[in-house]
């Protein structure tokens, strides 16, 4: 059974991404697309933030499944929610029920921001685009056709922050002086437009 502190994180964790994804019009969202939106966010902060450690990574543990990245943790954050009445559920999925509640976990401030940018792609390409990205991410991919029962590579070093760090150069020699001071969702809008158009055809 997972530790208490862990579940409560993940229920933080939960809660903060939801409320994210309210601010773009995502009022329920089913858990299966939690699990997959926390996976990009965790695979993404590598890629995004190569000289930080992974604020995830020790707190998370994907395994593929067929539906995609899960954590067995995040069915009983999910739970941990609802018995306190923090979320409510219906047939489009879960949102938010908003009952006040605090939320003190620890990197608070820096999830906070990067939930923002995340919930910000999603909003600028669909969940439909962002979701397909996921099921041909190289680690998930890999994992997937060699039959691996182990977790998800989340860290610096895996399969998908080698495949998108393949490209960075060639992207962003294609800046100029003004998108130097690009902030984070510019950033990440214009190189998922790159990956898009580029690698997964979805753009032209």
């Amino acid at each position: 059974m997972a530790r208490y502190d862990e579940i409560i994180l993940k229920s933080e964790d939960i809660l903060l991404l939801l409320t994210k994804l309210e601010n773009i019009g995502w009022k329920y969202v089913r858990e299966s697309s939690i699990n997959r939106i926390l996976y990009l966010s965790a695979v993404l902060y590598s890629f995004r933030y190569t000289e930080k450690d992974n604020i995830f990574k020790d707190d998370y543990n994907f395994t593929r499944t067929l539906s995609g990245p899960e954590d067995a943790d995040i069915d009983n954050a999910v739970t941990n929610l609802k018995a306190n009445e923090l979320l409510i559920h219906s047939e489009e999925g879960y949102g938010l029920s908003h009952i006040n509640h605090t939320i003190s976990s620890e990197n608070y401030e820096l999830k906070d921001s990067w939930f923002d940018d995340i919930s910000f792609i999603l909003g600028v390409y669909g969940e439909d685009k962002i979701f397909d990205f996921i099921f041909r991410d190289p680690e998930y991919k890999n994992s997937l056709e060699s039959n691996s029962v182990y977790n998800l590579n989340i860290g610096s070093d895996n399969d998908t922050v080698k495949f998108l760090n393949k490209f960075k150069d060639a992207f962003e020699s294609k800046l100029t002086k003004e998108d130097d001071i690009l902030d984070n969702k510019d950033y990440l809008k214009l190189y998922f437009e790159y990956i898009f158009g580029k690698i997964l055809r979805g753009e032209k």
